[in-house]
């Protein structure tokens, strides 16, 4: 359901806690960003953060940590800044009305992980046998960062203007599925299969496996199967098979290394099996030895059909190996990040590749432009529904603000 202001003043009473104004001032200080002493403690919290990941991130380079004064100069900022948290931590604990709850809760476990690691580190020590733990257990201070989210103002006004939109981004996703899923299935098949193998003419493809024409029409067409192994069984080497043939054959010959395949793929690995170089020797001695020109011409012509072969077979095997692959790539290009570890290397490949980009490219601004359009029409409603702060006249205040943005005047209700 959307956010709504009643279910978040709720939510803040039930932290707030009862009769004692000092706790209510400091959970107002703390929790709140209304007041100008919120306002000034989030900011400096912030700045707090941020050098703390700074501190963090710096000793990491390699020519800073080779410094032992400069590592020291760290070590005390940093201890410094852990102190700071732990009293921020500590006055979290103060000041709400139920403290257990709280730090069970997952903002009270970012806290306490943001000021533990150097507490451990402490107690435990940087032996030789702990460092590797201890190290990693010092990561954890970049939890901290994610207390910057507790900052934003504005998380419930973006969370109503995408529940509002939901519609329209719902469409959006599946337009950009089916967008992806139809190039995935054409990309796998035009890299698997085009200017490939099964592209050659069956009367070319016949001088190389030495099977007639109108058996790989029928193997190609699914209609056979083919034999590629025989393993102990009276079948032979690229003998054809029907349907129940091979599924009476596979019951019959169980276990006894029987291999057999239909469609392009078994014409694949039947070219594959064959040797090309010896192939391309033997007919290359034909051409210079034949006395007869007749016989010469025939064996050229088989020649060249051999070495075409030969150069297909000895592409670069295509890393759209399946549709699931062909759609990471489509959804990798249509956001433009293009990793390159999965490319097109067909003509009409490249060609749909580019369309997608550029698909990509009109598609990826409609998201935001919703958002955008939502949150200036709920400005303009907040603008004329909501009055302004009697004292600096500030237009467009929260509906459930107790406190002008902009001067921190409380608002009389």
């Amino acid at each position: 359901m959307s956010p709504n202001p009643n279910r978040t003043e709720r939510r803040r009473e039930s932290l707030r806690p009862e009769g004692n104004a000092f706790k209510r001032t400091v959970y107002d200080i703390i929790f709140e960003a209304e007041t100008r002493a919120g306002r000034g403690f989030d900011i400096g919290l912030l700045i707090a953060i941020l050098a703390s990941i700074t501190i963090e991130s710096l000793q990491t380079v390699p020519s800073y940590s080779q410094q032992p004064q400069l590592l020291m100069y760290f070590n005390t900022a940093e201890w410094i800044l852990t102190i700071l948290f732990t009293i921020e931590y500590v006055l979290r604990l103060y000041c709400v009305r139920k403290p257990l709850k709280y730090v069970f809760s997952f903002w009270g476990l970012i806290d306490l992980l943001s000021i533990m690691p150097s507490y451990v580190t402490y107690f435990i020590g940087t032996s030789s046998r702990s460092f590797v733990i201890i190290r990693s257990i010092r990561l954890l201070r970049v939890f901290r960062v994610l207390k910057l989210w507790r900052m934003m103002n504005e998380a419930d006004e973006l969370a109503a203007a995408i529940w509002k939109v939901r519609d329209k981004i719902i469409v959006f996703v599946a337009v950009v599925l089916v967008a992806v899923t139809i190039s995935g299935t054409l990309m796998y098949h035009i890299e698997t299969y085009s200017q490939g193998i099964i592209d050659e003419r069956p009367e070319d493809l016949a001088i190389v496996l030495d099977i007639p024409p109108v058996s790989i029409e029928r193997i190609l067409d699914q209609k056979d199967y083919v034999v590629l192994e025989s393993g102990t069984t009276p079948l032979t080497l690229h003998q054809l098979l029907s349907p129940p043939e091979y599924i009476a054959a596979q019951k019959t010959y169980r276990g006894s290394r029987f291999v057999a395949d239909i469609g392009p793929d078994a014409l694949q690995k039947m070219v594959a099996a064959v040797d090309l170089d010896a192939m391309v020797d033997k007919l290359q001695d034909d051409v210079e030895t034949e006395a007869v020109p007749s016989v010469r011409v025939r064996s050229q012509e088989k020649l060249e059909v051999v070495k075409s072969i030969r150069e297909i077979n000895n592409r670069p095997e295509s890393k759209f190996t399946s549709i699931p692959q062909a759609m990471y790539w489509g959804i990798v290009t249509m956001t433009t990040v293009g990793y390159g570890d999965v490319v097109p290397q067909t003509a009409v490949g490249k060609v749909i590749s580019a369309m997608l980009i550029l698909l990509g490219y009109s598609l990826i601004i409609v998201p935001s432009t919703f958002v955008s359009a939502e949150f200036i029409q709920q400005h303009q409603r907040n603008t004329d529904q909501t009055p302004p702060c009697d004292q600096c006249e500030a237009v467009g205040q929260r509906d459930d603000a107790d406190y002008c943005y902009r001067c921190g005047q409380r608002f009389q209700r």
